[in-house]
């Protein structure tokens, strides 16, 4: 009787065991999904990280994209926390965003919210919304932005420039401050000068000269230069405005409030001294005659 239930007891402890083992196994073969059975629903809630390299048809590097997103499929992939590199001859421009999108199809980046572009020499574009075109190896923005290159800060409204931020065109509305550092020139010393314009500013780097245009004022301790139009040349290793060619109803006034009227004037920093061109009328308030700005 005994060898009887010590029987019927293995047999129901062995069939238990059995089944629990059978629900395991039903239940794990749950758990494990295959990447084309995957719910859509369920896919967006989860994340993953976007890796993307295209080349140019000479095999060099033009755009590299990384990043977290949720749909990696998708032909505009939306990205968070971006880290782009934008390539011209072998030498990248690295772009960070909180979040951006990769168009597949037409090979463009557009990148929104703590937009900040950083080139191998230092200089970095700052803005909220920046699209880049990797072919044609532009960057460009429509709201505001500044670019910071040594001693040069610039902000203005839409802003435009090639990957390296060699030369830099904004749109409006355009203030540029130079620090000059160098307290040994006799003028000017750390005081920076600010120019301001309404219309558009192109700027290149390489050859340190920038175009203002439409209601141009340039403003230091020295006094104010005011134009239609303005031509600044920067000297960098001295890091100041070395000179400046004003034309179209030009205005030279100095601390004393003696000012000149002219069509055009050439400043020369080095020098100290002011060349009037053109029609020329002269206003003294008082003081030395206007020799500076």
């Amino acid at each position: 009787m005994l060898r009887r239930g010590l029987v019927v007891f293995l047999f129901l402890a062995v069939g238990y065991v059995g089944l629990v083992k059978f629900q395991i196994g039903e239940n794990s073969q749950k758990v494990v999904v295959q990447p084309e059975a995957v719910d859509s629903k369920e896919m967006s809630h989860k994340v993953y990280f976007f890796s993307f390299t295209k080349y140019t048809s000479q095999g060099s590097k033009e755009i590299e994209i990384e990043g977290d997103s949720a749909d990696l499929l998708a032909k505009t992939v939306d990205l968070m926390n971006v880290v782009a590199k934008a390539y011209a001859d072998e030498t990248p421009v690295t772009i960070t965003a909180d979040e951006g999108q990769y168009d597949k199809d037409k090979n463009l980046v557009y990148l929104t919210k703590n937009v900040v572009a950083t080139t191998e020499d230092g200089t970095r574009l700052l803005t909220e919304k920046l699209d880049i075109d990797p072919t044609k190896r532009t960057l460009e923005t429509d709201v505001r932005a500044s670019v910071k290159k040594e001693s040069i800060n610039i902000d203005g409204d839409g802003a435009r420039g090639d990957s390296q931020l060699k030369k830099v065109a904004f749109k409006k509305n355009v203030t540029v401050v130079i620090k000059e550092t160098d307290d040994e020139m006799g003028s000017g010393g750390k005081n920076p000068t600010v120019i301001t314009c309404d219309g558009a500013l192109d700027i290149d780097y390489d050859k340190n000269i920038a175009y203002f245009n439409d209601n141009v004022m340039a403003k230091d301790d020295r006094g104010i230069l005011t134009a239609d139009k303005m031509q600044v040349f920067y000297n960098k290793g001295q890091k100041r405005v070395s000179k400046i060619i004003a034309t179209g109803n030009v205005v030279v006034e100095n601390p004393d409030g003696n000012k000149t009227y002219s069509d055009n004037v050439v400043y020369l920093a080095e020098e100290g001294r002011v060349i009037l061109g053109g029609d020329t009328e002269a206003v003294y308030m008082g003081g030395d005659a206007p020799q500076d700005f």
